[in-house]
């Protein structure tokens, strides 16, 4: 967990005062100021998404256990979302406001863009969040502590709450966590590199994450480029911390060891 932590810490470092104003590695301070605000951004980002996710995932999670019907037909919603590649629930979410982020001002216009894709990041998450958390309760319920619990009383409401709490259930859901964070950032980079290189700077929405800035300083990996005054840390900064906070998502996600009550 210390390793994640380290490793999750461009997240937290983008937030210390003053770090947008003090550019380093000789680094133009434009640029500085942009990569601080996209690692700023994507951190809101991945925070929202994970909060709305994860209280979504637990209740689905828990009525799919308690009613039959509810699950099966949740399984089969969620089913047909996650068949649709998450980068084109992205767009499809921006389409029906396309016109008001192009003619609402900047702010608002920026806020309105954080909004319509932490929707659709929880969109594309949440079927494997459901899954990964759904399938270990029943389990637990099924299989290991039903009778148990029933032959004491309890009824199906109350074991599953029981259940809920186990260390079995948050060593699940702090996986689940790991895995829609993970996705979150992929989302997040690869829709802000399509949209840099689609629409360029005058593009909507306007989306700032850390993927934009690698499209917008991928010509500065080469070194004609370095003579023209930029260097090609623009491009491989950003890419580097990037896979440092993949790394920490994943090294949660190998955590497997077995849990028990």
């Amino acid at each position: 967990m210390a390793a994640a932590l380290l490793l999750a810490s461009p997240l937290l470092a983008a937030w210390i005062p003053r770090l947008g104003a003090s550019p380093l590695l000789d680094l133009p301070a434009p640029y500085w100021a942009g990569l601080v605000r996209s690692f700023r951004q994507v951190s809101i980002t991945l925070l929202a998404t994970l909060a709305i996710t994860t209280a979504v995932t637990v209740v689905m999670s828990y009525f799919s256990i308690l009613w039959w019907a509810f699950g099966k037909t949740l399984r089969m919603i969620l089913d047909v979302v996650e068949s649709i590649p998450s980068i084109l629930v992205a767009l499809f979410c921006y389409a029906p406001v396309s016109v008001v982020l192009a003619k609402n001002p900047e702010s608002a216009s920026a806020l309105l863009s954080l909004f319509v894709f932490i929707f659709a990041a929880f969109l594309t998450t949440l079927p494997e969040a459901v899954r990964s958390v759904t399938l270990p309760l029943a389990e637990l319920y099924h299989r290991k502590y039903s009778v148990s619990f029933r032959a004491y009383g309890f009824t199906k409401a109350g074991i599953l709450l029981i259940l809920m709490n186990s260390r079995a259930m948050r060593d699940a859901i702090k996986r689940s966590c790991a895995a829609i964070l993970l996705k979150t950032l992929v989302l997040d980079c690869s829709f802000g590199f399509i949209i840099q290189i689609g629409m360029g700077s005058y593009g909507t929405p306007a989306h700032t994450s850390p993927g934009a800035l690698i499209a917008a300083n991928r010509d500065a990996i080469f070194s004609a480029i370095e003579k023209a005054g930029r260097s090609p840390a623009m491009f491989w900064l950003p890419s580097a911390l990037l896979v440092m906070i993949s790394l920490s998502f994943l090294a949660v996600l190998s955590d497997k060891k077995e849990a028990s009550l």
